[in-house]
């Protein structure tokens, strides 16, 4: 609740946004709302319309910021991998880490009912927060503190995994089954005795390496089932941007694995604040017998564990959603929700309806598959399909 001395208002200007990055930087937090990655985001990506960060000052002094933007966002509504519908709608999107500064549950309850204002007055159909971890307050105001109508009635949870970097490899090889470490054993060693040349990681790290980091990376990018979904690494200018921005600021580090002279698997992060974000990874489906993801992401963590290429790495963060390897070499987890919040209107109501039927439908179709014991088969087919279309050019991104 805003009492005399608390005030809220919205930085809607990029001036605006400069007049606070002192607070902003002192505070720290996750790459994604770092005020640099916040700024490249705005300028690049075309469906951005503004800034949108909600500011809670306490007589005149920033203490909490919840950082967003305004733009044209398509909601998309798919069956498995089979997209339904994308509606387009004017969006209220909140970046990963978006609560920087004081994350009390007061200031969280202040910072919603700001949102929710804004939306009752019409500058956007819907407020969509990126991940949330489950009970933060964030979360928890989002859960409790929005009307019947306009809270989501949907959630998204999936696991965020993360890795304490040890001083040796020995110890991430020790956390395996020894099924796994013989899998991995083998795959190196047929990897070595590949008829295409001896394996060699490069690691790409200044704005001169783009150039040629770029080339060998979407070589293998436009093959994978990613490049199918249009999802993933791509050859685009806001990604260009996005990654030139990161070389300039020394956070690149983009590993390439070759074959000789053919590139056949790469993983690109930034490394902010001694912690790892994983980016963009992929592999040719060609190598696919020999492992050359898995033996990619093994090489680069004994670097980062000798602290070569100019890694002091504390923490790999391995980014959102689920995966087998995550499981495998994650140390630490814990679950987050992505949610929405919708205005009052026509449109907005129509969206709500769209999320939550989605949802029903995509639940018993996955608990259907599941009790026959599709789902795995279903996946691992429909991806091999998207790759092999990939990489005929059947899929390109516009």
């Amino acid at each position: 609740m805003l009492t005399d001395d608390l005030q809220v208002h919205v930085a809607r200007s990029l001036p605006a946004i400069e007049a606070l990055r002192r607070s902003w930087s002192n505070w720290g937090g996750h790459r994604d709302s770092d005020i640099d990655f916040y700024l490249t985001i705005l300028r690049s990506y075309p469906e951005v319309i503004r800034p949108h960060v909600v500011v809670v000052c306490r007589r005149g002094v920033p203490e909490a910021l919840l950082i967003g933007r305004l733009e044209y966002k398509r909601l998309s509504f798919e069956l498995g991998y089979i997209p339904l519908f994308r509606p387009r709608c004017r969006c209220l999107t909140f970046v990963y880490g978006a609560l920087r500064g004081t994350a009390s549950p007061a200031y969280a309850n202040v910072l919603i009912d700001a949102v929710q204002t804004h939306l009752k007055q019409g500058e956007a159909d819907i407020a969509h927060f990126e991940p949330l971890p489950l009970g933060s307050p964030l979360w928890l105001a989002l859960r409790d503190q929005p009307g019947r109508w306009e809270r989501d009635s949907v959630e998204d949870v999936q696991r965020h995994y993360l890795l304490d970097i040890p001083s040796t490899i020995d110890e991430i090889y020790r956390h395996m089954s020894g099924t796994r470490r013989k899998h991995l054993r083998r795959s190196l060693h047929q990897l070595h005795a590949n008829p295409l040349g001896d394996p060699t990681l490069v690691c790409y790290r200044s704005i001169e390496d783009l150039p040629c980091m770029f080339q060998h990376c979407e070589e293998v990018a436009r093959k994978t089932y990613q490049r199918g979904l249009r999802v993933g690494f791509a050859d685009l200018a806001h990604i260009r941007t996005r990654l030139h921005m990161a070389a300039t600021k020394g956070w690149l580090r983009g590993y390439v694995l070759y074959l000789g002279p053919q590139p056949c698997a790469f993983w690109i992060g930034m490394l902010y604040h001694g912690v790892f974000v994983s980016e963009y990874m992929g592999y040719d489906p060609s190598y696919r017998q020999w492992s050359p993801g898995m033996v990619l992401i093994m090489r680069v963590l004994e670097r980062m564990c000798s602290q070569a290429d100019g890694l002091d790495v504390r923490e790999l963060d391995f980014g959102l959603g689920h995966a087998e390897y995550k499981a495998v070499l994650g140390t630490r987890c814990h679950d987050e929700s992505s949610l929405y919040l919708f205005s009052s209107t026509f449109k907005g109501l129509s969206l709500k309806c769209m999320r939550t039927s989605h949802a029903v439908l995509d639940r018993c179709a996955r608990q259907v598959l599941t009790s026959l014991k599709l789902l795995p088969a279903l996946k691992r087919a429909w991806r091999d399909y998207l790759a092999e279309r990939s990489h005929k050019g059947s899929h390109q991104f516009d």
